[in-house]
């Protein structure tokens, strides 16, 4: 009798649907992936290539996005067994693979291991940007010599390339998602979204280093991580249970930063699911947030996605504004964000008026009016006397006189400027008569009368973009609009973060689903467990609109004739991309 084969090897784990595996094969056929590929492998190429490929780079592509919707671990393992043990004979053609080893030919199946391993790091190499040795602990004296000798292998400029090359590809991987929703949905969003960072673990043990001397100056290395793209990331765990605080987690990490869709208005249905937008590579974690945050919504624009609200935490509060509030703005985002203790109060002044809190007011307000929510989280001050001196503080606001102009100059005037003036103030004459209903009189102190600024000498004046910018944002603080869309943004925010974590699913904060070292793969991997998660989100939104579960805004029926856009002239492409998306996408994908 022949021996019993090992159940590890050939044996097959689970059989796929082929229409599930056209479907995958579709988005990836609609998307310019396979396209831009080519052109960088040819951009690439040096001389004559090696041996003829085993199978295509495109049906590798196709086994993670089954292994995501599938959830199923992002293995090299897997995506082994999806090419050769869960597809069809029929699919396995259709996509280059050859047929698979008998079960009990370990030889046989460990080749295809390899050629799975290999044409996985061929894909990962066109846009890896580190220099960093990964998969082994080496003393800081080889680490360092092998660091250098890697940097020279590559100019500045091709190391840029490689990381420009990955934050492209992870946000096209996102987009076959979106793609695959409705655009009738789509039209619906105004482009309202929320961006944070959450920690991503390594499959690895941390670095060594000698112990801290002096506050400020990074230790000298002992021995290097297997993965040393990664850091340490640390917070404060809060026990629910008894409100106590235990010590802090630390764990060696990389970092995600998310760019989250969210309702436009908290008052309606939500007109789409929450979907994860955009992504930068993944980094250091705490590593230059604004600058991640703007990577992700660079190209989410770049994609021709509409901006309006973006919210943020207080890390983005304190970024500087060339780094993130002015590129945000420049987008045609609108920021939602939150301030800690000591940024309360007056944050700035331009032409006499006085930033307070996010908003530019008259320069004679009070200052009870001024440190309202200071002396309220101080505990000086009652909510009640808090919401009231909020209230109090809207006939003391700066009005718009117009909309931004194209470089996002702001016509502003005085609260008490015609016409409809909101207060009366003897700086402004014609606010004095009137029929009665104006009864706020502003009080004027004799410095501000004989040192009139600007904003209460003339009509109107310009505000530009770099006035205030760290601080200002679309809603004043504290008040109920405020509140309102920073919630409901950031709790969309929290509650993906939270979604794409389910152990049961994406578990993207299980580094044993993803073993593969590095800040190309894990960036890759984990891009494609975000198209998993986005998927679920879809199809459940869809679900809902089919079931009448959820009470979401009725869809217009769609046009018998074509659109005008038809004929409309192909975009000019990304340099090194190629990019495109399908009118009409096929249904969303279910595993």
């Amino acid at each position: 009798m022949p021996p019993t084969p090992s159940p590890s090897f050939g044996a097959p784990k689970r059989k796929l649907d082929d229409g599930l595996v056209f479907e995958a094969m579709a988005v990836i056929d609609k998307s310019p992936l396979m396209a831009t590929i080519d052109a960088w492998r040819e951009t690439d190429c040096g001389g004559p290539g090696g041996r003829p490929q085993t199978f295509p780079i495109r049906a590798l592509l196709v086994a993670m996005v089954i292994c995501g919707v599938t959830d199923q671990p992002m293995l090299a393992t897997a995506f082994r067994d999806v090419l050769f043990r869960q597809v069809s004979p029929t699919i396995r053609n259709v996509l280059g693979v050859p047929t698979p080893p008998e079960p009990g030919d370990h030889t046989g199946w460990n080749n295809t291991y390899r050629n799975v391993r290999t044409r996985l790091h061929a894909l990962l190499d066109l846009m890896d940007p580190s220099p960093f040795p990964k998969n082994r602990r080496i003393d800081a004296v080889d680490f360092d010599a092998l660091v250098e000798l890697r940097r020279a292998s590559l100019t500045h400029e091709q190391w840029s390339e490689r990381g420009e090359r990955l934050g492209w590809f992870i946000n096209q991987i996102l987009e076959m998602s979106i793609a695959t929703l409705p655009r009738e949905v789509r039209r619906h969003w105004k482009g309202s979204a929320a961006v944070d960072g959450t920690h991503i673990p390594a499959f690895a043990r941390p670095e060594r280093r000698e112990i801290r001397k002096k506050k400020g100056l990074t230790p000298a290395l002992i021995r290097s991580s297997s993965d040393p793209d990664a850091g340490w990331y640390s917070r404060d765990k809060r026990d629910a249970k008894d409100g106590n605080t235990d010590p802090k987690v630390t764990v060696w990490a990389m970092e995600a930063s998310l760019v989250v869709s969210g309702s436009d208005d908290p008052a309606k249905p939500a007109a789409m699911p929450t979907l994860v937008l955009g992504m930068a590579p993944l980094h250091k974690p705490g590593m230059q947030p604004g600058q991640n945050a703007m990577r992700a919504l660079a190209d989410i624009a770049r994609r021709g996605h509409p901006a309006y609200l973006l919210a943020g935490d207080r890390a983005y509060t304190q970024c500087k504004p060339e780094d993130f509030q002015l590129p945000a703005r420049s987008l045609g985002y609108q920021l939602v964000i939150d301030y800690k203790s000591d940024q309360l109060g007056r944050q700035g002044t331009y032409q006499g008026m006085i930033l307070v809190d996010g908003h530019f007011y008259c320069p004679a307000m009070p200052e009870t009016l001024i440190n309202a929510t200071k002396d309220f989280r101080d505990g000086t001050i009652d909510d009640e006397t808090h919401r009231a001196r909020i209230a109090e503080r809207r006939r003391l606001a700066i009005r718009a006189k117009s909309q931004p102009d194209d470089d996002g100059h702001l016509r502003v005037m005085c609260p008490a400027a015609n016409p409809a003036p909101q207060v009366r103030c003897q700086l402004k004459p014609t606010s004095e008569g009137g029929n009665g209903k104006v009864r706020t009189r502003i009080a004027v102190t004799d410095f501000l009368t004989a040192n009139s600024p600007k904003i209460c000498t003339q009509g109107s004046i310009t505000l530009p973009p770099e006035a205030g910018a760290k601080f200002r944002q679309a809603f004043a603080h504290e008040t109920e609009e405020w509140h309102r869309a920073y919630a409901t943004l950031r709790n969309a925010n929290e509650g993906m973060n939270g979604f794409i974590k389910d152990g049961a699913r994406e578990a993207v904060d299980d580094p044993e689903r993803r073993r593969i070292r590095g800040v190309a793969a894990q960036s890759v991997l984990v891009a494609f467990q975000l198209f998993a998660a986005n998927i679920r989100k879809i199809n459940e939104f869809l679900d809902g609109l089919t079931t009448g579960d959820k009470k979401v805004r009725k869809l217009r029926g769609r046009r018998k004739t074509r659109s005008l856009n038809t004929w409309a002239p192909a975009a000019t492409a990304v340099t090194g991309t190629v990019d495109g998306a399908s009118a009409d996408p096929d249904p969303p994908l279910t595993a």
